[in-house]
């Protein structure tokens, strides 16, 4: 299990700070581009995370819907190692974007934010000839603000899913401190948490917290 840290910010310079600090003090694993950020300041978003945190994983969240290859290929060139295709796109475009990304050298993720049958829809990408990396279960910020669903909802679907099919799987929404010691032992691969620890007083030792409450060790530990 890691941790990725969703920079679901406006600001790039404050976006950047934080990134450094987290990933510096060894408390997250993967360094997310959010789409918030990417529509606010472009690739360049990519880029500046690359340039302080050399080393990091980092995931574009481009919830890419079309032009698959094109975007791909634009994060790949700003140093992203991930990206996102939303599992509500084209079937076309979700199969170009898992092809770029192969070919780009950078992993692929179908995001199935907003699908209500995940079984089938991933049934028909796979039939379809490509197989993404991960598939992202991911409840959005306005269904969690309107319903209060997050996403200690979506581990159960999430582990059966990675049993049925053996793709890793990321799981996002509303993911606290107590959602996390929940969630500790589970067979996720990656656990998102935004607001959680960006939206904190102090987001390295939140981010601390959360690290310890799924168990997982400290990157510096490893």
């Amino acid at each position: 299990m890691k941790l990725q840290v969703a920079l679901d910010l406006v600001d790039i310079e404050v976006a950047v700070g934080m990134a450094k600090t987290l990933y510096i003090g060894n408390a997250v694993d993967v360094l997310e581009a959010g789409t918030p950020l990417i529509k606010s300041s472009g690739m360049y978003a990519v880029s500046r995370l690359r340039a302080c945190c050399r080393n990091a994983v980092i995931f574009a969240d481009l919830k890419t819907m079309d032009a698959g290859s094109i975007e791909v290929k634009m994060a790949a060139d700003a140093g992203a190692d991930m990206a996102s295709v939303l599992a509500a796109a084209p079937l076309e475009t979700i199969i170009e974007f898992i092809k770029s990304a192969s070919s780009n050298g950078i992993k692929s993720i179908v995001d199935f934010i907003g699908i209500t049958n995940i079984d089938d829809r991933l049934s028909e990408i796979l039939a379809s000839g490509v197989r993404p990396d991960f598939i992202g279960l991911h409840v959005g910020i306005d269904i969690q603000r309107r319903t209060g669903l997050t996403a200690a909802n979506l581990v159960n679907e999430a582990i059966k899913i990675k049993e049925k099919y053996g793709i890793q799987v990321t799981i996002a929404g509303g993911i606290n401190e107590k959602i996390a010691a929940a969630i500790a032992g589970k067979d996720i691969d990656i656990v998102v948490v935004g607001n959680a620890i960006t939206g904190a007083d102090d987001p390295l030792s939140s981010a601390i917290r959360i690290r310890r409450a799924l168990g997982i060790e400290s990157r510096a530990s490893k």
